[in-house]
């Protein structure tokens, strides 16, 4: 079987599903009493691309990240990064930042009346009085343009996209926080086979989001799609801070990395730096939309992908997906369709992948996945670290409404999101609801992502031992 490290969320279950509960490695709520602001006075950290313990390697090639706990440099030769202290300035910077910039009420009852209307006016004999009362079978509402999900919320064009930077290569990132709620997930291949996310949200912002980890020049080629978001980042060395800086200038994103403000940014002091760094949006602003970084957008996000269209027939017996990056710490993902939760329950490593929310840990289970195959060029930021090449076309493989259809993918400067095509050269659509892209490497110099499609055995196996597994450990801990 092969394997990767790659990333999928999607339909947001309303509760966490059986057999999984927070274990020994659960991140504690948002209400911790353990959590504590980032101090401006904190120091640099090394960020390890790869964990720092052992025999790993421990510099992170590109990023160079804001730490409160103890002082370093990456070993790109950047400068030593921090949650920046000096004196703001009159324009609000930082000085010594090295970035700038439905349904119906009345329902009909199973006598053809509804309890509460009162008909008045000629009925027709033998038509119940409910015949005549009309009722409107869809449920209005704007679509969220980055899940094709009907809301409620009105405001959504008054909201920027939030891009963080979290992650994904060690163990103890895991279970990060707020990924379910995310609209959309990038996994992205950093060093030594490790992958890290870009989390985009929109539709819903959770309380908290992290661990927050440093940035990489695969980042702005992606962000370009998202009509100005904001970037959390814990920092970045110095060839990726001025690609961050030249982004804004050029009206990509928005910089709110620690190493601009440290306002939205805390320490979990129940997990070892650098995996410890969370996002808080509510921080982030004053309040309404003019108090934010950048005022309230010029222009909503567009619509990244094709939802809700018929799809032509997908490939026979297939249930889910697993990537791997067979390296020294390289890792493997699965993504195996549960009917129940309406989504595919990511695997990683052998163990169910979770997630914080806001009501407890859950399970991540993206309503779509992609495994998108791409090139990777070497960053001009370290030339330990792969660049994803986004534009272009190539092979894939789209999950969605538990189907696996083999395909290809287009994507283009002219126009914003990824199109997906089957083989027979037939347009592909995805369900409404969250989705997660794993763009996977094609290029030798890095190692390869090895794709195997599961068979609906395969898969169910595979998901019924993650499970049990997960319960096994939730048992042992409640007794211990």
């Amino acid at each position: 079987m092969a394997t990767l490290a790659a990333a999928c969320s999607g339909p947001r279950p309303s509760t966490a599903p059986a057999a999984t509960e927070a274990g020994d490695g659960a991140t504690p709520s948002s209400n911790d009493a353990d959590s504590t602001s980032v101090e401006s006075g904190g120091q640099a950290h090394d960020d390890g691309a790869a964990p720092a313990e052992g025999d790993e390697p421990t510099g992170d090639a590109e990023g160079s990240e804001a730490s409160g706990d103890r002082p370093g440099t990456d070993e790109s030769g950047s400068a030593e990064d921090g949650i920046v202290e000096g004196v703001a300035l009159e324009d609000g910077s930082v000085e010594g930042a090295e970035s700038e910039g439905g349904s119906v009420e009345e329902a009909e009852s199973e006598g053809g009346s509804v309890e509460g209307a009162e008909p008045v006016g000629v009925f027709v004999e033998g038509v119940p009085p409910a015949a005549y009362l009309e009722f409107d079978p869809f449920v209005a509402g704007p679509i969220a343009p980055l899940t094709g999900s009907i809301t409620t919320d009105l405001s959504l064009d008054e909201r920027r996209p939030l891009a963080v930077k979290i992650g994904n290569g060690d163990p103890k990132d895991r279970p990060q926080a707020g990924l379910a709620a995310a609209d959309i997930v990038y996994e992205v291949l950093v060093e030594a086979g490790f992958t890290r996310f870009l989390a985009v949200f929109h539709s819903e912002i959770p309380s908290r989001v992290g661990p927050v980890r440093s940035a990489r020049s695969s980042d702005f080629d992606i962000l370009a799609d998202l009509a100005t978001p904001y970037l959390a980042t814990s920092g970045a060395n110095s060839t990726v801070l001025r690609e961050i800086r030249q982004a804004a200038q050029e009206g990509i994103l928005i910089d709110v990395g620690a190493l601009r403000m440290s306002a939205p940014y805390e320490r979990d002091r129940s997990r070892r730096s650098p995996h410890n760094l969370y996002f808080r949006y509510e921080n982030l602003g004053g309040g309404g939309p003019d108090s934010l970084p950048g005022g309230p957008p010029d222009v909503p996000p567009a619509q990244l992908f094709e939802y809700g269209l018929s799809n032509p027939p997908s490939l026979p017996d297939a249930a889910g997906v697993t990537v791997a990056y067979t390296t020294l710490y390289g890792g493997e993902v699965s993504h195996v369709w549960d009917p129940f939760l309406g989504g595919w329950v990511r695997i990683q490593d052998g163990t169910l992948h979770m997630t914080e929310t806001d009501f407890g840990v859950a399970e991540i289970a993206p309503a779509n996945v992609v495994v998108v195959l791409m090139p990777y060029g070497r960053s001009a930021a370290d030339r330990r670290s792969p660049q994803a090449l986004s534009y272009g076309t190539g092979d894939a493989l789209v999950l969605t409404a538990g189907s696996v259809h083999e395909a290809v993918w287009e994507r283009s400067e002219d126009r914003v999101g990824f199109r997906f095509r089957d083989t027979d050269g037939n347009s592909l659509s995805l369900s409404s609801g969250s989705t997660w892209l794993l763009l996977g490497n094609t290029t030798s110099r890095w190692p390869l992502a090895e794709v195997t499609v599961l068979t609906s055995s395969d898969a169910t196996q595979l998901l019924v031992d993650a499970r049990t597994a997960a319960e096994a450990e939730a048992n042992a801990a409640s007794a211990s």
